[in-house]
């Protein structure tokens, strides 16, 4: 059923610095989102979307704006979907926003935003701004970021590489692992990737939580055999820091049900830092 938290269709103005309502408003589910959108309706039935509002401004001799309303079932997949395109620059509008080309993306609660112009101008960037205004304003509550991100460690974070997901289809969206699910990872899973740069070394970490310590085991042992080529010692926890082809490192480590992968670190000791620092974290939340 397509259900929205609050009523879009009445808080959304019929006109907006001269632009006006054009014809019905559109709404989605997840049965029919495919009629909207081709391919990248993977991505948002990915993160668990319920429901889509569009609506339609235009203008004569002027570019169309759409409005997209996202209702998500939950304020941290509103977030994850915010987290999966971050180019642009960042605008303080609602829990997060980016802004690039005529196209605004923010997210609040559990409702994630985009509205369009067909090509920016600066009245239809004025226009597009304050229609996100108007939304971020109506949306009364502000939602909770993953609790999982808050176990990357902070020092040399790239903030906007920083990618919340739950499936393998985002994972190899951002990083192509592999052409099979090797971190079975599902919708009860969720994970965290990002960049990191320390005295100008780079790597990438990627945190992943599952149901249970048993299945971060075993996750952890398919990649150890199957990607680094490893034998896998599950007494251990993980893996010694492996020298790939490229001459970076790569390595993993379990703390109950977490997995740490550290990706392509420039230097064995980045490796080591990051898999230390992210494996205190967890230990000091008591998860």
């Amino acid at each position: 059923m397509k259900r929205f938290s609050l009523p879009f269709d009445e808080i959304l103005p019929q006109e907006i610095a001269a632009w006006s309502r054009s014809g019905e408003d559109q709404v989605f589910g997840r049965d029919d989102i495919f009629d909207y959108m081709d391919g990248a309706g993977e991505i948002y039935l990915a993160y668990d979307f319920r429901a889509l509002l569009v609506r339609e401004y235009t203008k004569p001799e002027a570019p169309a704006i759409v409005v997209e309303i996202y209702q998500m079932s939950s304020s941290e997949d509103a977030y994850g979907l915010f987290t999966h395109d971050t180019d642009g620059d960042t605008f303080d509008l609602g829990q997060g926003a980016i802004y690039a080309a005529g196209l605004l993306r923010f997210w609040k609660d559990t409702i994630f935003v985009r509205i369009m112009a067909d090509r920016e101008t600066s009245e239809s960037r004025s226009a597009v701004l304050r229609l996100g205004e108007i939304i971020a304003a109506s949306i009364p509550e502000e939602g909770k970021k993953p609790r999982l991100v808050a176990f990357l460690p902070i020092d040399g974070l790239q903030a906007k590489s920083l990618r919340y997901f739950h499936t393998q289809v985002l994972l190899n969206a951002h990083y192509y692992l592999a052409n099979v699910n090797v971190l079975n990872l599902s919708s009860e899973t969720e994970a965290a990737l990002a960049r990191y740069e320390r005295n100008k070394a780079q790597a990438r970490l990627l945190l992943v939580r599952y149901p249970s310590p048993d299945r971060a085991f075993d996750a952890g042992g398919r990649f150890a055999e199957m990607v680094l080529l490893e034998r896998f010692d599950p007494e251990k926890g993980g893996v010694e820091p492996k020298k790939l082809e490229n001459g970076k490192f790569a390595g993993i480590l379990i703390r109950g049900a977490y997995l740490v992968i550290v990706l392509e670190a420039d230097q064995k000791s980045l490796l080591e830092r990051l898999s230390q620092e992210i494996s205190k974290n967890v230990e000091e939340s008591g998860s």
